[in-house]
């Protein structure tokens, strides 16, 4: 790895003593880890009723897998390079998949909880996936939706006190360690809510977020919180749910101004939430979330609309290669496994991952993959940089942070390479490192289609403001 000072190699240096946002300590460890790739995973009652968002009267007793196995789904996403899982403990139509004490429409109303005919008992998906998850070295997150299409109480005071019982049910200790917190801003609308059958309004903070996050991390030291909407939260959603993420988007990002009635309160939010900016007041990380298949949840009729390896590994570059992070939405069937097709796309793209930094490119040596990294301990301080390779700026960009990857179509050779810091503040610390990948490899990841389109949440999604 080779490190360089940002003010030895400026041509034009910009120097200010502005402080710039910084990565809370949680954060900053996943980075240092290089935690960039991980899993969401969908499978409930949607799963059985080939909805993507249930209304919220669905029968508990649809769920009865033949065949559950957490094992084999956790085993898929290590085989494709995951460092974690959040497994969506409860989605918009309020059915907890653990056996929570705030609500009957919870798992032990199922045929899955009572067993399968061989003794078992008290089957708690949430446990199974996220012992699955240790057992395999991957990480474990949840994700429990704060809308609740099922509730009777809810708008009402009495179900926010529900939800942070929820929320403090998943993170006490009864799951271990939980490397990641998810949040969404799916909220308020029609629903079920206990037979009123009917559209329900949500005020500004009636979640009352602030005094979550607090407990969330009281509860879990090393935990990381996405939220689309808050800017105490350490990943941002990036505005889409395609994988797609500016090649010069960076984790600082301005306040969004508060959220409500489907608006942010900063008009200056929208227009930059992917991209981000360099005069941003906090550090969010943009995650491209983005489901295998079509949809989030499980359908047969998207059978076929798997994302190939192939196309993962180019969404890995335009994500975690943007600066940003790569969660891939996970689908189990109605059987409780996952399909062959997603199995072997998840296999592929690990094995296209591995295969793409395998050989290390050292000096007067072709390479064809660029790996460059910003020491953002002080917050992200380049601005503008070009790569050097043989005296020729081959590359360039605005922001470095995170991580770069840029693949080259024509090999370059590795001789008198650096990074140029063309304009930026204080004294960045830049690292990069070459790889010369398989041509077919490059070729094959430049190449690669496979986008299905927005997802339907995104659609709902693009209707804020």
């Amino acid at each position: 790895m080779k490190i360089f000072c940002g003010t030895i190699l400026a041509a034009i240096f910009a120097l200010s003593a502005a402080a710039r946002p910084a990565p809370r300590p949680a954060m900053a460890a996943r980075i240092a880890a290089g935690e960039d790739v991980y899993g969401i995973v969908h499978w409930g009652l949607n799963t059985y009723t080939d909805r993507e968002w249930g209304y919220g009267d669905e029968d508990p007793a649809m769920l009865n897998p033949s065949k559950f196995d957490a094992d084999q789904i956790v085993g898929a996403c290590k085989a494709a390079g995951m460092c974690g899982l959040v497994v969506v403990a409860k989605h918009h139509d309020g059915f907890c998949l653990w056996p929570t004490r705030t609500t009957e429409h919870n798992i032990t109303k199922t045929p899955f909880w009572k067993g399968t005919g061989n003794g078992e008992q008290g089957r708690d998906y949430v446990k199974e996936m996220e012992q699955a998850c240790r057992r395999a070295g991957l990480k474990f997150g949840v994700y429990c939706s704060p809308w609740d299409r099922n509730s009777a109480y809810y708008a009402t005071d009495k179900y926010v006190e529900i939800y942070h019982a929820q929320l403090k049910e998943l993170l006490g200790g009864e799951y271990g360690d939980i490397f990641e917190m998810w949040f969404d801003g799916a909220n308020g609308g029609d629903g079920y809510y206990g037979g009123a059958r009917e559209k329900r309004k949500i005020g500004a903070d009636y979640y009352r977020f602030g005094e979550v996050f607090k407990f969330v991390r009281e509860l879990q030291p090393n935990v990381t919180i996405f939220s689309g909407a808050d800017d105490d939260s350490d990943l941002r959603w990036c505005g889409n749910e395609r994988g797609f993420i500016s090649e010069d988007s960076r984790a600082t990002v301005v306040r969004t101004g508060g959220y409500c009635d489907g608006k942010y309160g900063n008009p200056n939010y929208v227009p930059t939430r992917n991209a981000g900016s360099p005069d941003g007041e906090y550090f969010r990380v943009c995650e491209g979330d983005f489901p295998l298949r079509k949809g989030w949840f499980y359908h047969e009729k998207e059978r076929g609309t798997t994302k190939s390896g192939a196309y993962l590994a180019k969404l890995y570059v335009g994500t975690a290669g943007n600066g940003g992070t790569m969660d891939i939405g996970i689908a189990p069937n109605k059987d409780g496994v996952l399909d062959a097709d997603d199995v072997k796309a998840l296999r592929d793209f690990g094995e296209l991952r591995r295969a793409l930094f395998a050989h290390d490119a050292n000096d007067d040596e072709k390479f064809n993959v660029v790996v460059m990294r910003e020491d953002v301990a002080n917050g992200e301080l380049v601005d503008e940089w070009e790569f050097v390779a043989d005296g020729k700026a081959i590359l360039h960009g605005k922001s470095i942070g995170i991580k770069r990857i840029r693949l080259l179509r024509e090999p370059a050779l590795a001789r008198n390479c650096n990074v140029r810091v063309v304009r930026g503040v204080g004294t960045p610390k830049v690292s990069y490192k070459l790889y010369c990948a398989d041509r077919s490899v490059v070729d094959a990841i430049l190449n690669a289609k496979g986008d299905n389109g927005e997802t339907d949440t995104a659609k709902w999604m693009k209707k804020v403001k």
